[in-house]
């Protein structure tokens, strides 16, 4: 019965998606429906939950104390438009707030999190901010994946400027995703690029995967090692000796010990996977730089 009804909820959720694709044009940003009149200076929080309110940050703080907010979960709170300069956040949760055209600089978050809020075009200047903190459901990378794709480039600018490579990565992993989702949903939709950019993030790793590029190149000298295996010039046709011949010629170095045999196929795969392990070398640079020397 469990395996039926996870089968039952997977199919419930395609053809919401389906709905949701036939319904795809002109999805309106989500917003905080009810009526807020309620308006709180951050540092006049008299409660450890704050709802549906309006936060002010004023400009001049007396006490530097006044600028820690800590363990506060807001909840539809509105943070649009307003200037957060200066101040730490610990322990906080942010759930359904907008942070609409907000500037946040010289800002620290530690251990909070982001859950469904809504950042359009909003700026991180030289501010300390974990990209795993914010969680978005499906919707988001199916609906507005512009919106997100221009938090996690702005994210990515704030960690390379504060040089947090690790955050800048989690960022940049970030963006391809919904720059993807870009390419599927947007106005001008490109189905060519998705699957491409589709392809690279789960082969590479959002171009960061050295473990992927491992494995992948191990798997590609088995296959080739297991298609040239037994045309080779050689008394020994073990799959070892394949394997041997396989490594040398990936790796373009060569010995001359073994073979090929001199007939068409064998000949023409070697070239193939010659050509193929030099592109190969090519992309796994690429990503050993872009993850180890920047």
């Amino acid at each position: 019965m469990e395996k039926i009804h996870l089968v039952l909820n997977a199919m419930k959720e395609i053809l919401i998606r389906v709905w949701h694709w036939k319904q795809r044009d002109n999805v309106p940003m989500p917003k905080i429906n009810e009526h807020i009149s309620n308006k709180i200076n951050i540092n006049k929080l008299d409660s450890n939950e704050i709802e549906l309110s309006q936060i002010g940050f004023p400009d001049k703080i007396t006490y530097e104390k006044e600028r820690r907010v800590k363990n506060i979960t807001f909840n539809k709170c509105i943070f649009s438009q307003s200037r957060i300069n200066g101040y730490t956040f610990i322990g906080c949760s942010f759930i359904s707030c907008s942070f609409n055209g907000s500037e946040i600089s010289d800002c620290e978050f530690h251990k909070c999190s982001f859950s469904e809020c809504s950042f359009y075009k909003t700026k991180f200047i030289t501010t300390y901010i974990d990209p795993i903190s914010f969680k978005f459901s499906w919707m988001w990378h199916w609906h507005w994946a512009n919106v997100n794709a221009w938090l996690f480039q702005s994210l990515y600018k704030n960690s390379k400027d504060m040089h947090q490579e690790k955050f800048a990565m989690q960022a940049d992993r970030k963006f391809q995703f919904y720059r993807r989702y870009e390419f599927l949903r947007g106005q001008k939709r490109q189905l060519k690029k998705f699957f491409t950019s589709l392809l690279y993030d789960y082969i590479l790793g959002y171009g960061y995967g050295i473990k992927n590029a491992l494995i992948i190149t191990l798997m590609m000298i088995s296959i080739f090692a297991y298609i040239i295996d037994g045309h080779l010039k050689t008394h020994d046709k073990s799959f070892f000796k394949a394997l041997y011949f396989s490594v040398v010629s990936f790796t373009t170095v060569g010995y001359g010990d073994v073979g090929p045999e001199f007939e068409t196929i064998p000949m023409v795969i070697t070239i193939i996977f010659l050509l193929i392990s030099m592109i190969w070398f090519a992309v796994v640079t690429a990503i050993i730089v872009k993850r180890i020397v920047r």
